[in-house]
């Protein structure tokens, strides 16, 4: 089974993700993965564009660019970490996954849309999306307050409520599977509600309350 988080940072996602772990471990097997920082970051040409450095008539340019890489490094973790681990009949959750791929690149302009799903073709549609949705300054504000210091994008507040947007809007969320909940709620109340879906989507073996 696999299990995918998205928000903005600061949305509650790991807290939500070790909940959700923690209870699932008394009944499963659960391997917790997250995206990591790739390799293609570095690159010369991203490093300008995430620095807000690209010329407006280049944008579209570096973002089927930065798809095609991005896409690349999500079906490298598929191949090599994600489905190793179905396979063994773990349960695997993800912090981020291809949601919040394409809401990053609609909020920075993409539109096609249907081609960037096709780049993302070979990547299972997860059992359960959980999308936790909070107010751009809610999500700020958890950022300061656990002393993290916010990316410069989620510094960009017109920048976040774009990806936030994407997030409620965009077509993907009319996929079987996708929810939107108050990340605002408290945590235990959150999980409680998480668990279930995940419990619903698996068929239903118990987990403790």
């Amino acid at each position: 089974m696999l299990v995918s988080f998205c928000g903005l940072d600061g949305s509650g996602k790991t807290t939500q993700v070790r909940l959700l772990a923690d209870r699932l471990r008394t009944a499963k097997e659960v391997c917790v993965l997250r995206s990591t920082t790739p390799a293609y970051a570095a690159d010369p040409e991203v490093v300008r564009f995430l620095a807000g450095d690209t010329p407006d008539a280049d944008i579209p340019g570096v973002l089927r660019h930065v798809g095609m890489l991005s896409a690349a490094d999500r079906l490298r973790q598929f191949r090599t970490e994600v489905r190793p681990r179905l396979l063994d009949g773990c349960v695997v959750i993800l912090d981020r996954f291809v949601f919040s791929a394409y809401a990053w690149a609609v909020a920075r302009g993409f539109r096609d849309l249907r081609w960037l799903r096709e780049l993302n073709r070979h990547l299972p549609t997860p059992d359960v999306s959980i999308v936790l949705d909070v107010d751009p300054l809610t999500a700020l504000g958890r950022l300061r307050a656990r002393g993290d210091q916010a990316r410069w994008e989620e510094r960009d507040l017109a920048r976040v409520a774009a990806v936030r947007a994407a997030l409620l809007t965009q077509p993907w969320g009319r996929t079987p599977g996708y929810w939107v909940l108050d990340g605002s709620r408290p945590a235990g109340e959150l999980a409680t509600e998480i668990a279930a879906l995940v419990a619903a989507a698996a068929g239903g073996w118990m987990m403790d309350a």
